[in-house]
């Protein structure tokens, strides 16, 4: 750290010659003399120098700390460096850190004085102490003006250094040994610890992982020399050496284009030439889609990097049903021009051919980036997704079921139009926007209009949500673009791993065979890939519930006519093309998936084929799949990159790119959509769901009468609490997610308490067909009636026998606080103890009792009200006393509160 303070004049401890015959004395004339003077803030490396002895000094760095001033003015150095090293271990020695100061230099540019101070001199300018328009809390102030100070200054033409200037004195305290290595200047991390952090980073290694294993070589953290901060700065550092982060991103992809000539790479740039988008995909992902590139899925995710970039990721299935990665893009919004610009390099990259299914989560931007740039591929959207969406708009649990059943349903389109209006109906949303703005897209999602379309399986983006799972493994929200690209290729290489050894398990050995039919199943072994032999193989099982019912010959084909076990209404056409030794379903599971289904291998039993046909065998599942293609070894061309020049790659290159801009929004949002699209968005009413009132006007809330009379309005207000107070020990205690679901417990817990009085009120409560609206309405209206003050203790003694004992006691509280109600019964008196003996509230429980017994014994309340204890025969009052202490004496010793018992009055 450097100083900027005027130069401090030497003082009496320095040496007796002090003479100066290059100019030094000069300098301290004024300052217009020492404007003439080169003086800069300079730091030379002192890493890998050895402090050396001066002849006739012992200038040992074991020693330091005991040395005095007049030892160290005694002192020779053969150079500044070594008179560094001897200052720094002073320094540490004594408790402060050390900082070099001005160094002068004469008319010839020759040093002739070194500075070094303390790391407390000098005072922090006011201007940052008076800043008002801080964003971040001020740093504790560490300057104070320490006078510290040791110069150096050649002596004449030896070559040699002496000390022409040493103050001991600080004016702070110093720090003792064990907070010294705190210090920054005393913290350094070394070349071999650097080397050691990146080679763990490239892995994915996090930063206080790294400490973490550096501590445990070093044999504690206390022998570590510096801290993660330290750490976190260095990785810093270097990113500033890179000259921009976008830069040396693009430096690694020219670099990595010189070992895969296929690697291709573009970016944009918007205002201010900061990068808006980029694009990249190796040669061994082009190699993989022109095999597998017929289904395509992709999604973007978010927060794996620290400008908040959406990561397209565009992928596939293998011929190992696995994910396999095609291209990576990142743009700076997910607007249409940016899906357009992305697919459109997709479409380059990969020669022209475009995949013939698509599957997303039907974003806007997406359909339309879609339409234009892949207008022959069918888009289909993902069935979570459209799941999700009808939970949220429709509300209706029973909607949901049944939309998931028409969604799924492998039927005809007929039939499908049949469920589809029998649901609506069934549900009443006809007339609900978004159903039918569902239903015009139904060719993009219900399965009888997607039958015989080939999507490897594919229903939902869940492939894409599980590979961003793995990207997270590898690659962290604050990484830069660089960082990103390094780490997502390591992500890329592990995937191919996985595929590298399921290659292997699919060519080494032979599956046990376990069918019925071998030969049929080892000719599926020779050709399939393990994972979908495993699928033929269970065809292959269930054929044996197929039967042929009858065969139609004709000329060059044969119509097989079949029908499952138990499912006589179902019939299923399999047509055998003699000639070509093809053979065609009317379920269209060969088309869709790329197995023969289930009929199909019937069919093939009843010929007595012993080997699949070549028809039957597509080649993206067959272990051939991929026998034309070499690759090479995995390595990491993409690290060792770095250092690469800037030359001719696959992008449109250039070094003045800047980093991109951080984007805080997450999704397409509201500003891709025309102006004049948008619709004003207005509140709706919470009871209704209507547009156009709130629900303190809605006109299908339960009517609300004025109270008469002061006692009436009192009474509604006691039953009001008494409903909200059990719908919110429901909610809060129990869990209860909905309000529906509390009335129905609330009422549960009433029928068991009054066993059977209030059945028909329950029962009818429970029946309530109508909508959800009419059912709270209807629900509150009865609740007040059969949960009055009175039933409290009743719900109590259910809630203890389920051992919810907080609730139980909440219901007390809300039927009369701690006091005594007027009808009380001996029974209730019990349960009324034992809530609060249950939840630990001894002295509560104590005080109550005693209470109770008072106003039993006075046999009146306040105002001369008589009070009614039936259940007590008359003349015998003293037994309530009796079992009351005997209840509290039992609980307590049940629930250990014996020594609580005996402390008590």
């Amino acid at each position: 750290m450097a100083s900027c303070s005027r130069v401090v004049h030497e003082k009496g401890c320095g040496n007796g010659d002090d003479s100066d015959p290059d100019g030094e004395m000069a300098t301290r004339a004024g300052d217009d003399e020492e404007k003439m003077l080169d003086i800069g803030v300079e730091e030379d490396k002192c890493e890998g120098l050895i402090y050396k002895q001066s002849e006739g000094t012992t200038n040992t760095i074991s020693n330091a700390g005991g040395v005095t001033a007049a030892d160290v003015l005694k002192m020779e150095f053969n150079s500044p460096a070594e008179a560094t090293i001897f200052y720094e271990e002073y320094s540490r020695a004594k408790g402060f850190a050390m900082r070099q100061g001005k160094k002068l230099k004469n008319k010839n540019g020759d040093f002739v004085r070194y500075t070094y101070l303390c790391n407390r001199q000098g005072f922090r300018d006011k201007k940052w102490l008076e800043k008002v328009d801080r964003k971040r809390e001020h740093k504790v102030v560490t300057r104070c003006g320490c006078p510290v100070e040791m110069r150096i200054k050649p002596k004449g033409d030896s070559g040699r250094w002496i000390v022409s200037l040493f103050v001991e004195e600080h004016n702070h305290e110093l720090l003792p040994m064990k907070y010294v290595d705190y210090l920054p200047a005393h913290r350094k991390i070394s070349d071999v610890d650097i080397a050691h952090m990146e080679s763990m980073r490239q892995v994915g290694i996090s930063i206080p992982k790294i400490y973490e294993s550096i501590a445990a070589q070093a044999g504690g953290f206390n022998l570590v020399p510096f801290t993660k901060r330290d750490m976190y700065n260095e990785i810093r550092r270097q990113r500033a050496m890179q000259n921009g982060d976008v830069n040396a991103a693009l430096r690694v992809l020219e670099g990595a284009a010189r070992t895969d000539e296929k690697l291709y790479w573009r970016y944009e740039v918007g205002e201010g030439q900061h990068m808006c988008d980029l694009f990249w995909s190796d040669g061994r992902s082009q190699d993989d889609y022109k095999v597998f590139g017929d289904v395509l899925a992709f999604d973007a995710t978010y927060g794996r990097n620290k400008y908040n970039l959406p990561v397209i990721v565009f992928s596939g299935v293998n011929h190992h049903n696995q994910t396999c990665v095609f291209a990576t893009a990142m743009v700076s919004c997910e607007s249409i021009a940016s899906y357009v610009w992305v697919l459109r390099n997709l479409l380059e990259c990969m020669g022209g051919k475009a995949p013939t299914a698509v599957i997303t989560d039907g974003d806007r931007s997406m359909r339309v980036a879609i339409q234009e740039v892949f207008p022959n591929a069918h888009h289909r959207l993902c069935a979570w997704h459209l799941l999700k969406n009808a939970t949220v708009n429709v509300c209706k649990p029973r909607f949901t079921s049944l939309f998931r059943h028409c969604m799924l349903a492998d039927v005809e389109v007929a039939e499908f139009e049949m469920l589809w209006d029998a649901m609506v109906e069934e549900c009443g949303v006809r007339e609900l926007e978004w159903v039918n703005d569902v239903y015009e897209k139904k060719s993009s999602w219900a399965t009888a209009y997607i039958r015989g379309r080939f999507y490897a399986g594919l229903r939902t983006t869940s492939r894409c949500e599980s590979l961003h799972a793995k990207l997270g493994r590898f690659v962290e929200s604050r990484y830069g673009i660089l960082e990103f690209v390094t780490n997502f290729q390591r992500c890329v290489d592990f995937l191919r791993d996985n595929e590298e050894e399921l290659d292997f398990r699919s060519s080494y050995g032979t599956p046990v065979l376990q069918t019925q039919f071998p030969e049929l199943e080892k000719s599926g072994a020779i050709n399939f890939t393990r994972e979908i032999f495993s699928r033929y193989r269970e065809s292959l099982k269930r054929c044996v519930r197929v039967t042929i019912l009858e065969c139609i010959e004709r000329e060059d084909r044969c119509v097989y006519v079949t029908q499952k076990y138990r499912r006589p209404n179902s019939r299923w056409d399999v047509v055998h093309m003699k000639r070509k030794e093809e053979f065609l379903c009317s379920c269209l599971r060969m088309e869709s998936f790329g197995l023969p289904c289930v009929h199909i291998l019937a069919v093939l039993v009843r010929l007595d084929i012993d080997s699949l046909p070549k028809s039957l065998v597509l080649a993206r599942w067959s272990k051939a799949a991929k026998e034309d293609l070499c690759y090479e070894p995995l390595s990491s061309r993409y690290s060792d990159a770095g250092g690469a020049v800037a030359g001719n790659g696959a992008g449109n290159s250039g070094g003045g790119v800047r980093d991109p801009i951080s984007v805080r929004t997450k999704g397409t949002g509201r500003g891709n959509e025309p102006l004049g699209s948008r619709g004003i968005k207005r509140r709706k009413c919470s009871t209704c769901g209507c547009v156009g009132h709130r629900r303190t006007r809605c006109p299908n809330a339960p009517p609300t009468s004025a109270p008469s009379t002061q006692g009436e309005g009192a009474n509604m207000l006691s039953q009001t609490v008494n409903v909200h107070g059990l719908l919110m020990v429901q909610v809060c205690v129990i869990g209860h997610a909905d309000v529906l679901g509390c009335i129905s417990n609330v009422l549960d817990i009433l029928e068991s308490s009054f066993k059977g009085t209030v059945s028909a009120q329950v029962h009818d409560l429970h029946n309530l067909q109508e909508s959800v609206l009419k059912r709270k309405q209807e629900a509150c209206s009865v609740l007040p009636e059969i949960s009055g003050a009175a039933s409290h203790p009743k719900i109590t003694e259910v809630l203890l026998e389920r051992n919810s004992t907080d609730t139980a006691l909440m219901i007390l509280r809300w039927a009369g606080g701690v006091g005594v109600p007027h009808n009380i019964s001996l029974r209730d008196a019990v349960t009324a103890v034992r809530a609060r003996i249950e939840c630990g509230l001894l002295t509560e429980a104590f005080m109550h009792h005693r209470n109770l017994c008072t106003r039993v014994k006075e046999k009146s309340f306040n105002k001369g009200s008589p009070l009614q204890t039936a259940d007590v025969p008359k003349g015998q009052l003293s037994y309530w006393v009796e079992v009351l202490v005997t209840e509290i004496c039992c609980l307590c010793i049940r629930r250990n509160l014996a020594n609580g018992m005996l402390e008590l009055p």
